[in-house]
Protein backbone atom coordinates (compact mmCIF):
# COMPACT_ATOMS: atom_id res chain seq x y z
CA UNK A 1 0.00 0.00 0.00
CA UNK A 2 1.91 3.50 -0.89
CA UNK A 3 1.98 5.74 1.87
CA UNK A 4 -0.11 8.23 0.23
CA UNK A 5 -3.12 5.69 0.25
CA UNK A 6 -1.96 5.31 4.03
CA UNK A 7 -2.24 8.59 4.71
CA UNK A 8 -5.90 9.21 3.41
CA UNK A 9 -7.07 6.05 5.18
CA UNK A 10 -5.99 7.60 8.19
CA UNK A 11 -7.24 11.30 8.02
CA UNK A 12 -10.44 9.22 7.26
CA UNK A 13 -10.44 6.95 10.09
CA UNK A 14 -9.60 10.03 12.35
CA UNK A 15 -12.51 12.23 11.58
CA UNK A 16 -14.84 13.53 13.95
CA UNK A 17 -18.06 14.69 12.35
CA UNK A 18 -19.10 16.40 15.82
CA UNK A 19 -15.94 18.40 16.00
CA UNK A 20 -16.14 18.97 12.00
CA UNK A 21 -19.21 20.76 12.29
CA UNK A 22 -18.30 22.72 15.67
CA UNK A 23 -15.27 24.26 13.96
CA UNK A 24 -17.86 24.96 11.33
CA UNK A 25 -20.14 27.16 13.59
CA UNK A 26 -16.89 28.71 15.04
CA UNK A 27 -15.39 29.79 11.64
CA UNK A 28 -18.73 31.25 10.24
CA UNK A 29 -19.57 33.20 13.35
CA UNK A 30 -15.89 34.39 13.68
CA UNK A 31 -16.81 36.73 10.69
CA UNK A 32 -20.10 37.63 11.92
CA UNK A 33 -20.45 40.61 14.11
CA UNK A 34 -24.43 39.71 14.92
CA UNK A 35 -26.28 37.34 16.46
CA UNK A 36 -27.98 34.22 14.02
CA UNK A 37 -30.56 31.82 14.90
CA UNK A 38 -30.47 28.07 14.48
CA UNK A 39 -31.70 28.25 11.77
CA UNK A 40 -29.96 30.98 9.74
CA UNK A 41 -26.81 29.20 11.28
CA UNK A 42 -27.67 25.82 9.67
CA UNK A 43 -28.78 27.50 6.29
CA UNK A 44 -25.19 29.03 5.76
CA UNK A 45 -23.82 25.62 6.49
CA UNK A 46 -25.90 23.96 4.33
CA UNK A 47 -26.74 21.46 6.97
CA UNK A 48 -29.83 20.75 9.46
CA UNK A 49 -30.73 22.16 12.73
CA UNK A 50 -30.92 18.61 13.89
CA UNK A 51 -27.12 18.46 12.46
CA UNK A 52 -26.29 21.24 14.93
CA UNK A 53 -28.50 21.29 17.74
CA UNK A 54 -26.33 19.52 20.34
CA UNK A 55 -23.17 21.16 18.65
CA UNK A 56 -24.99 24.72 19.97
CA UNK A 57 -26.01 23.44 23.06
CA UNK A 58 -22.28 22.28 23.33
CA UNK A 59 -20.35 25.24 22.30
CA UNK A 60 -22.79 27.52 24.81
CA UNK A 61 -22.26 25.43 27.63
CA UNK A 62 -18.52 25.89 27.09
CA UNK A 63 -18.73 29.07 26.71
CA UNK A 64 -17.37 29.65 23.21
CA UNK A 65 -20.84 30.89 22.36
CA UNK A 66 -23.57 33.27 23.72
CA UNK A 67 -27.18 32.80 23.35
CA UNK A 68 -29.43 35.90 23.20
CA UNK A 69 -32.91 36.35 24.57
CA UNK A 70 -34.24 36.05 21.01
CA UNK A 71 -32.24 32.44 20.27
CA UNK A 72 -29.68 33.99 18.41
CA UNK A 73 -25.97 32.74 19.01
CA UNK A 74 -22.79 35.42 18.25
CA UNK A 75 -18.93 34.55 19.59
CA UNK A 76 -17.87 35.11 23.18
CA UNK A 77 -14.60 36.24 24.01
CA UNK A 78 -13.23 32.70 25.02
CA UNK A 79 -11.59 32.08 21.81
CA UNK A 80 -9.80 35.80 22.26
CA UNK A 81 -8.47 34.81 25.66
CA UNK A 82 -7.45 31.58 23.77
CA UNK A 83 -5.73 33.27 21.54
CA UNK A 84 -3.71 36.06 23.70
CA UNK A 85 -1.89 32.26 24.55
CA UNK A 86 0.01 32.47 21.24
CA UNK A 87 3.58 32.39 20.69
CA UNK A 88 3.42 36.26 19.36
CA UNK A 89 0.97 37.69 22.37
CA UNK A 90 3.72 35.77 24.65
CA UNK A 91 6.50 37.64 23.20
CA UNK A 92 5.05 40.52 23.56
CA UNK A 93 3.73 39.96 27.09
CA UNK A 94 7.19 38.62 28.26
CA UNK A 95 9.37 42.00 26.38
CA UNK A 96 6.69 44.28 27.70
CA UNK A 97 6.33 42.80 31.40
CA UNK A 98 9.99 44.20 32.62
CA UNK A 99 9.35 47.62 31.36
CA UNK A 100 5.96 47.82 32.71
CA UNK A 101 7.31 46.72 36.18
CA UNK A 102 9.52 50.05 36.12
CA UNK A 103 6.85 51.95 34.92
CA UNK A 104 4.81 50.93 38.43
CA UNK A 105 7.31 51.05 40.54
CA UNK A 106 7.85 54.71 38.97
CA UNK A 107 4.45 56.07 39.23
CA UNK A 108 3.39 53.51 42.11
CA UNK A 109 0.14 53.18 39.86
CA UNK A 110 -1.20 49.38 38.56
CA UNK A 111 -0.79 49.45 34.40
CA UNK A 112 -2.20 47.25 31.56
CA UNK A 113 -1.51 46.02 27.96
CA UNK A 114 -4.11 45.83 25.89
CA UNK A 115 -4.15 44.17 21.86
CA UNK A 116 -6.73 44.31 19.20
CA UNK A 117 -8.55 41.10 18.67
CA UNK A 118 -11.20 41.25 16.41
CA UNK A 119 -12.75 44.53 16.22
CA UNK A 120 -12.28 44.51 20.36
CA UNK A 121 -9.67 45.37 22.83
CA UNK A 122 -8.52 42.60 25.23
CA UNK A 123 -6.38 43.07 27.99
CA UNK A 124 -3.32 40.76 27.75
CA UNK A 125 -1.16 41.97 30.49
CA UNK A 126 -1.24 43.47 34.29
CA UNK A 127 1.48 45.06 36.55
CA UNK A 128 0.16 45.82 39.98
CA UNK A 129 1.21 48.17 42.19
CA UNK A 130 2.20 48.94 45.91
CA UNK A 131 -0.65 51.73 46.93
CA UNK A 132 -2.59 50.28 49.77
CA UNK A 133 -5.86 52.30 46.96
CA UNK A 134 -5.31 51.70 43.23
CA UNK A 135 -6.82 50.39 40.25
CA UNK A 136 -6.25 47.16 38.35
CA UNK A 137 -7.93 46.06 35.24
CA UNK A 138 -9.12 42.20 35.02
CA UNK A 139 -6.78 39.98 32.15
CA UNK A 140 -8.78 38.83 29.82
CA UNK A 141 -11.18 41.82 30.01
CA UNK A 142 -12.86 42.26 26.55
CA UNK A 143 -14.60 45.56 24.83
CA UNK A 144 -15.47 47.53 21.68
CA UNK A 145 -12.84 49.72 20.31
CA UNK A 146 -14.77 52.75 20.61
CA UNK A 147 -16.09 52.24 23.86
CA UNK A 148 -12.72 52.88 26.10
CA UNK A 149 -9.77 55.33 25.99
CA UNK A 150 -7.26 52.51 25.17
CA UNK A 151 -9.45 51.29 22.20
CA UNK A 152 -9.89 54.82 21.03
CA UNK A 153 -6.02 54.97 20.90
CA UNK A 154 -5.68 51.73 19.07
CA UNK A 155 -7.88 52.71 16.25
CA UNK A 156 -6.14 56.30 15.90
CA UNK A 157 -3.25 54.14 14.94
CA UNK A 158 -4.74 51.58 12.60
CA UNK A 159 -4.47 52.35 8.98
CA UNK A 160 -7.12 54.37 8.00
CA UNK A 161 -8.89 51.34 5.69
CA UNK A 162 -8.98 49.33 8.48
CA UNK A 163 -10.70 52.24 10.80
CA UNK A 164 -13.54 52.80 7.54
CA UNK A 165 -13.88 49.01 7.94
CA UNK A 166 -14.59 49.05 11.64
CA UNK A 167 -16.99 51.85 11.51
CA UNK A 168 -19.06 50.20 8.79
CA UNK A 169 -19.54 47.01 11.54
CA UNK A 170 -20.21 49.43 14.26
CA UNK A 171 -23.68 51.25 15.04
CA UNK A 172 -22.22 54.82 15.57
CA UNK A 173 -23.70 58.08 13.91
CA UNK A 174 -21.48 59.50 11.55
CA UNK A 175 -21.48 63.17 13.34
CA UNK A 176 -19.94 60.77 16.40
CA UNK A 177 -17.53 59.07 13.55
CA UNK A 178 -16.36 62.24 12.36
CA UNK A 179 -15.95 63.90 15.92
CA UNK A 180 -13.43 60.58 17.05
CA UNK A 181 -11.53 60.59 13.82
CA UNK A 182 -10.86 64.78 14.34
CA UNK A 183 -9.38 63.10 17.61
CA UNK A 184 -7.72 60.59 16.57
CA UNK A 185 -4.89 63.39 14.70
CA UNK A 186 -4.62 65.11 18.17
CA UNK A 187 -3.72 61.32 19.55
CA UNK A 188 -1.39 61.07 16.72
CA UNK A 189 0.49 64.37 17.19
CA UNK A 190 0.46 63.34 21.11
CA UNK A 191 1.14 59.71 21.01
CA UNK A 192 -0.80 59.23 23.92
CA UNK A 193 -4.40 60.69 25.72
CA UNK A 194 -5.25 61.26 28.29
CA UNK A 195 -9.22 61.47 29.56
CA UNK A 196 -11.35 61.08 32.62
CA UNK A 197 -12.21 57.60 32.60
CA UNK A 198 -15.76 57.07 30.26
CA UNK A 199 -16.50 53.93 33.39
CA UNK A 200 -15.65 55.50 36.59
CA UNK A 201 -15.78 58.75 38.17
CA UNK A 202 -12.70 60.19 39.36
CA UNK A 203 -10.73 58.14 37.18
CA UNK A 204 -7.89 59.43 34.89
CA UNK A 205 -7.08 57.01 31.82
CA UNK A 206 -4.08 57.54 30.21
CA UNK A 207 -2.96 55.13 27.50
CA UNK A 208 -0.33 55.31 24.53
CA UNK A 209 0.25 52.97 21.80
CA UNK A 210 2.90 50.44 21.64
CA UNK A 211 4.67 50.19 17.77
CA UNK A 212 6.54 47.84 15.53
CA UNK A 213 9.47 48.66 14.05
CA UNK A 214 7.42 48.71 10.71
CA UNK A 215 4.97 51.35 12.35
CA UNK A 216 2.01 48.28 12.96
CA UNK A 217 0.18 48.54 15.93
CA UNK A 218 0.98 46.11 18.67
CA UNK A 219 -0.40 46.85 21.73
CA UNK A 220 -1.91 50.03 23.84
CA UNK A 221 -0.45 50.77 27.18
CA UNK A 222 -2.92 52.12 29.27
CA UNK A 223 -2.53 53.34 33.62
CA UNK A 224 -5.93 54.29 35.61
CA UNK A 225 -4.68 56.97 37.67
CA UNK A 226 -7.09 57.07 40.95
CA UNK A 227 -7.45 61.11 41.88
CA UNK A 228 -7.16 61.61 45.63
CA UNK A 229 -8.88 64.85 47.16
CA UNK A 230 -6.91 67.82 46.76
CA UNK A 231 -4.88 66.31 43.68
CA UNK A 232 -4.22 68.39 40.85
CA UNK A 233 -5.83 67.35 37.08
CA UNK A 234 -2.29 67.71 35.79
CA UNK A 235 -1.59 64.10 34.61
CA UNK A 236 1.91 65.35 32.75
CA UNK A 237 4.03 63.41 34.91
CA UNK A 238 2.33 60.20 33.80
CA UNK A 239 2.13 60.99 29.98
CA UNK A 240 5.53 61.34 30.24
CA UNK A 241 6.70 58.32 32.11
CA UNK A 242 4.47 56.15 29.83
CA UNK A 243 5.84 57.41 26.95
CA UNK A 244 9.46 56.64 28.21
CA UNK A 245 8.09 52.83 28.61
CA UNK A 246 5.92 53.10 25.60
CA UNK A 247 9.39 53.76 23.91
CA UNK A 248 11.26 51.24 25.63
CA UNK A 249 8.86 48.68 24.76
CA UNK A 250 8.51 49.49 21.16
CA UNK A 251 12.56 49.04 20.90
CA UNK A 252 12.36 45.64 21.73
CA UNK A 253 10.56 44.98 18.36
CA UNK A 254 13.12 47.27 16.22
CA UNK A 255 13.89 50.76 15.69
CA UNK A 256 11.32 53.01 17.34
CA UNK A 257 8.46 54.41 14.52
CA UNK A 258 6.72 57.06 17.66
CA UNK A 259 8.74 60.20 18.17
CA UNK A 260 8.46 61.30 21.46
CA UNK A 261 6.02 64.73 22.46
CA UNK A 262 7.11 67.41 24.53
CA UNK A 263 3.90 66.39 27.18
CA UNK A 264 3.66 70.10 27.97
CA UNK A 265 -0.13 71.16 27.66
CA UNK A 266 -1.11 68.15 25.16
CA UNK A 267 -2.95 66.41 27.56
CA UNK A 268 -6.39 66.00 25.49
CA UNK A 269 -9.69 66.07 28.34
Amino acid sequence: MSKTLERNETRISYRVPALEKGLEVLELLSGISFPLSLTDIADRLGRTKQELFRVMACLNEQGYLIRDSNQGYRMSTKLFELGAKHASTEALIARATPHMETLTHELNESCHLNIVVRNKMLVVARVDCDADVSLAVRIGASFKLHDRNSGQVALSFLPEEEREKYWEQSDQPTSQIKKWESEFAEIRKAGFRTIDSLLIVGVQDTATPILGADGRLLAVLCVSHIRRVGESRDSSRISSAMLQCSQAISSEFGPTMLNRPDTEGNTVN
